[in-house]
């Protein structure tokens, strides 16, 4: 039976470099939408609502 992850990729991919990176890039969408739909009337509420909810359940 394979390995679907090595002893390699471990070490070099679940590092707090790795974690920060992800955070940020998964983060950062989030928080900008939310800040529109706060901030702006650019983006209705049922929508601003409907992508917080999206990128949430994804994040």
């Amino acid at each position: 039976m394979t390995r679907l992850i090595s002893d390699t990729n471990r070490n070099r991919f679940l590092t707090k470099r790795w974690n920060n990176i992800l955070t940020i890039g998964l983060g950062l969408p989030t928080l900008l939408l939310g800040l529109a739909a706060l901030t702006t009337d650019a983006i209705s509420d049922r929508a601003a609502f409907v992508g917080l909810v999206v990128l949430g359940a994804f994040y």
